[in-house]
């Protein structure tokens, strides 16, 4: 989750806010020419509803970002064209007031989208841009709130790596999945019993 970033060629940088109602608020700035300059922000998306936003970069594409969070009834996510300024919907059908609070993003895709889905306790997945959206946890709902992912994404037929960490509200739970969600399996152990939350994942891989 961030608050604020940069577009992937560091040409841009993105805050996102809440406005004086309270609701969520993204402001653009284009990185000045020289150091000590100021910023010029303007507005990049304004919903006008909501409860909650982040912003990341598009790694595979420096002239996109997303935007996720809850942006009113069944808008969570949305894709930013930086150099049309337009603001497209992606989002997963029908959640109501769900909120979108973890998101993972394929570098080497666009398309390829990762969410954790807050009360609604799911995992979702699309590879086209968010035309279509399917569930990958093998429980649904979760049965705790899930509020960290890291995907280490694989190529070459290899399957997607998936992290998702929260709490049922007694312990934490850290759930691991070797292969696109099909299967998750418990790994905070004795460790963690009675610890909090998990509020974010790293992870390294290698092959």
């Amino acid at each position: 989750m961030s608050a604020t970033t940069t577009s992937a060629d560091g040409s841009y940088i993105f805050n996102a806010i809440d406005d004086n109602s309270g609701f969520p608020l993204i402001l653009r700035a284009e990185r000045p020419d020289n150091a000590g300059d100021a910023l010029t922000w303007v507005e990049a998306y304004a919903p006008n509803d909501g409860s909650a936003v982040n912003v990341i970069q598009v790694l595979a594409n420096a002239d996109q970002m997303l935007f996720y969070g809850n942006f009113g009834t069944d808008v969570c996510l949305i894709l930013h064209t930086i150099s049309a300024d337009t603001n497209d919907d992606i989002s997963p059908a029908s959640l109501g007031l769900e909120v979108i609070n973890c998101l993972a993003n394929n570098p080497s895709s666009s398309d390829e989208i990762i969410v954790t889905i807050d009360t609604g306790q799911k995992l979702l997945y699309t590879s086209d841009g968010g035309v279509n959206w399917s569930i990958l946890n093998d429980a649904d709902p979760f049965g705790f709130t899930p509020t960290a992912l890291v995907v280490i994404w694989g190529g070459g037929g290899e399957p997607h790596r998936i992290f998702v960490g929260g709490s049922d509200g007694a312990d934490v739970v850290l759930l691991f999945s070797p292969n696109d969600g099909v299967i998750l399996a418990n790994m905070a152990g004795a460790t963690l019993v009675g610890v909090a939350n998990i509020a974010g994942i790293e992870a390294g891989y290698v092959a």
